[in-house]
């Protein structure tokens, strides 16, 4: 009988391929972590947010039943409890009809580097605007009716973990 000679066909990867596919799969996971840091970042702002709505509701109501002029022993709001995410929230009074109410959310080092974050009342016929400002936020157009708030300052968070309507 002859004998075929037979050749050995490759089975897995070569060392070439298996390095490549090593070195796509780290430079993603790279991408991917940094991203991922972000969103937990942008989630814990969310909670300062959150915790904002109480405030923002006692600004509405004072400065609807005052006339646009509140101190802040008028809001009537408890102490704020410390969170791992959300150091303090402060509301300035409203001295002038319309110009102050801003709430000041100070978020911990777990939150990027820390930073604040603000929320300018501006004050209509019947009605309030918000407007949110992280870092480098320039003030909003009001819209017809809405007196623009003179006590707006922007906050100092980085706008990229800032929900959008933050980012100026």
């Amino acid at each position: 009988m002859k004998q075929v000679a037979r050749k050995n066909k490759q089975q897995g990867f070569t060392l070439l391929e298996l390095m490549v596919t090593l070195a796509i799969i780290g430079i993603l996971a790279t991408i991917g972590a940094s991203q991922y840091q972000d969103y937990i970042a942008r989630s814990r702002v969310a909670e300062g947010l959150n915790l904002a709505a109480p405030y923002k509701l006692a600004v509405a109501e004072q400065a609807q039943a005052n006339n646009g002029v509140f101190t802040t022993a008028q809001l009537g709001l408890p102490g704020f409890t410390k969170t791992d995410n959300v150091d303090k929230i402060e509301v300035s009074p409203m001295e002038k009809k319309g110009e102050g109410g801003v709430i000041t959310i100070t978020f911990s080092s777990r939150v990027g580097d820390g930073g604040t974050l603000t929320l300018t009342p501006m004050l209509g016929t019947g009605s309030i605007q918000w407007q949110c400002a992280a870092a480098e936020t320039k003030r909003a157009a009001a819209q017809e009716g809405v007196t623009p708030n003179g006590k707006f300052v922007a906050g100092t968070l980085p706008a990229k973990l800032a929900p959008s309507n933050c980012r100026g």
